[in-house]
């Protein structure tokens, strides 16, 4: 075959060859794209977090496959109804793969789809919330609104379900009596007013924005200080925040203690609340001739909510004494004085019967109002007292020093203050000692003072009034006699009493005198 030939037949093999292929290509592609089109997401493509863009439809839903059994162990879903919050069992819950890739949008944000078992719904909410009754129609809505919930693929989830759409009944989740006293027209307007004021999931009520509606002219802010306490005392047994509250200068008469929301509209105190709850309640108030009734009315608490107080402690007001000139004898009080007080306020959460939290509401301190009393710049000058001398009436000379006793009182025996050193049973007193010249002076020994002077000053050898009959070198004094054993003792008779001296007497002759006898070292006398 020559070359000619050759390159004829190659070229037709190659087309023919050619041709096949490109037309079994042709075919795939028309296969695939127009009989059995492949699906495939756009830019920018998300289920739930998953970026999916560009990806297969069968690709990413056999990746959500995967990933579905993890995501169930580990995802939790919060359900709050109220002011109770439970952890709803997610085992039996199913991601519909199918139904969350054939719903996705390109080019968007999409969610997945969940189902859940009505049934779980069901016990669910009998064991969590038995306070309340759900219909079916409510545990129909309550379950696709969970499955809501799950659509955006979240590890946890929190959503409440006690929203106004439910159809269960509703009651009296507070009420408070509190003792009052109104003596003007305009707060019963204001107790009208205020009487089924709707507050509405989340919002805010204050007082003083309310109040500023209504055409008031003669309440006082004591009057409203008592209504406002009357919905704090409500209050304080829901759920309800307190975003600001004040108390009063001085303890409440009628209001019980803990529950005073002063309100004083010239310095913009207020009583402020917030609804915390996904439904409405209604505030309800009613008054009788002696009393005001607060209530709060919506879907039934899980919890129930008891108020005490603790470290209540009485302050006692201190005395203030203050000077004036326009008061001129005595005292004058301007102020009795009135006790305070400290306490703590606290509310305790109960479920049934069992105390779940004990919460601190505040710490109300009342400070004490001290009495003040008033007295004269200068105290008035003391009378003159007359003094009774002898043979005056009144005179007494107990002591006998020729000068008044004055009035004081004599203790007796058994007394406070009672002395009696020398053990006469008589009140020894304080000793006045005479002096030269004064009645009950005594001077035997000649030195110039008393001899009843208790603290006398004894005189030694060479000193006025040194007497030393006995030549013992100490002064002899004029009433203590030695007995046996003491210095000066002299016995020469043997009679066991001290031997007093003998007088000196002249003899007959005149001309010598008898000696005071000497003795010797054993007591014996020495003739001279």
């Amino acid at each position: 075959m020559d070359n000619k030939l050759f390159g004829m037949v190659f070229a037709a093999i190659f087309g023919l060859a050619f041709s096949v292929f490109g037309a079994a290509n042709a075919g795939a592609y028309a296969v695939d794209n127009w009989l059995f089109p492949t699906e495939e997401f756009g830019d920018n493509t998300y289920i739930g977090t998953t970026d999916v863009s560009n990806m297969e439809v069968e690709s990413a839903k056999m990746m959500f496959a995967g990933q579905s059994e993890t995501w169930r162990a580990d995802a939790e879903l919060h359900v709050t109804y109220q002011d109770a919050t439970a952890t709803y069992p997610l085992e039996n819950a199913e991601i519909l793969l199918d139904e969350t890739v054939r719903n996705a949008e390109t080019g968007s944000q999409n969610s997945f789809v969940f189902q859940l078992s009505t049934d779980t719904t069901r016990a669910f909410l009998a064991e969590y919330f038995p306070v309340a009754d759900f219909s079916e129609a409510d545990v129909e809505a309550i379950n696709g609104k969970l499955e809501t919930a799950l659509q955006g693929g979240q590890t946890k989830t929190q959503v409440s379900i006690s929203d106004d759409s439910l159809s269960l009944d509703r009651e009296k989740v507070a009420d408070v009596v509190f003792p009052t006293a109104f003596s003007s027209m305009d707060s019963s307007m204001v107790i009208d007013a205020l009487n089924g004021v709707q507050l509405a999931p989340g919002s805010r009520f204050s007082f003083l924005e309310f109040i500023a509606e209504l055409p008031l002219t003669g309440v006082s802010d004591g009057e409203l200080t008592q209504i406002a306490s009357a919905v704090y005392g409500a209050l304080l047994q829901t759920n309800f925040l307190v975003d600001e509250r004040s108390i009063g200068s001085q303890v409440p008469a009628s209001i019980p203690l803990g529950q005073e929301a002063a309100i004083n509209r010239q310095l913009d105190i207020d009583f402020v609340f917030t609804n915390p709850n996904d439904s409405s309640f209604t505030l309800g108030l009613s008054q009788t001739s002696d009393s005001l009734n607060a209530s709060i009315t919506g879907y039934p608490l899980v919890y129930a909510y008891a108020i005490g107080i603790t470290e209540e402690t009485d302050i006692e007001p201190r005395l203030i004494k203050q000077y004036s000139a326009f008061v001129t004898s005595g005292n004058q009080i301007d102020e009795k004085g009135v006790s305070g007080k400290r306490l703590n306020v606290i509310r305790t959460v109960f479920e049934g019967n069992e105390a779940l939290e004990v919460q601190t509401v505040s710490n109300d301190f009342y400070p004490p109002v001290h009495r003040v009393e008033v007295y004269p710049l200068t105290q008035p000058a003391a009378a003159e007292v007359t003094v009774p001398v002898a043979g005056e009436p009144g005179f007494i000379d107990a002591n006998g020093d020729g000068i008044h006793d004055g009035t004081t009182t004599v203790p007796t025996a058994g007394q406070p203050g009672f002395v009696d050193a020398d053990g006469d049973g008589i009140h020894d007193g304080p000793i006045t000692v005479p002096t030269s010249g004064q009645p009950g002076f005594i001077d035997a020994d000649g030195d110039g003072i008393h001899d009843g002077t208790p603290a006398a000053t004894v005189p030694t050898a060479g000193q006025p009034g040194f007497v030393d009959v006995n030549g013992d070198g100490i002064h002899d004094g004029t009433t203590t006699v030695p007995t046996e054993g003491q210095p000066g003792f002299i016995d020469t008779n043997g009679d066991g009493i001290h031997d007093v001296p003998a007088p000196t007497t002249p003899n007959e002759d005149e001309n010598e005198t008898d000696r005071t006898p000497v003795y010797d070292k054993g007591g014996k006398p020495v003739i001279k």
